[in-house]
């Protein structure tokens, strides 16, 4: 597992999208971080996160109530850019 060497992230879920037409199911969750800056995430497993609760990076990863979730490869984005990634997810 990648290490992390950044500061401490956290994460504010704000909308989740479940794809059903796909097996396994995937969700895809748009997420507002404490910096300013978005993302549309994934997780590795068929979690699917809920909105209003937060995602929080440390050195041992991602923390999602209490456990450690692994994402998938994201980017930090503008709001905007995040709407549309989100939107895209149909």
């Amino acid at each position: 597992m990648k290490k992390h060497t950044e500061q401490k992230r956290a994460g504010s879920i704000l909308e989740v999208r479940c794809l059903r037409s796909v097996i396994p199911p995937v969700c895809i969750h748009r997420v507002a971080f404490d910096d300013g800056k978005y993302a549309v995430v994934r997780c590795v497993t068929d979690v699917c996160l809920t909105p209003g609760h937060t995602i929080n990076r440390d050195a041992q990863g991602w923390h999602y109530d209490e456990r450690i979730v692994q994402l998938l490869p994201f980017e930090y984005v503008g709001q905007t850019e995040s709407d549309r990634g989100f939107a895209e997810y149909q």
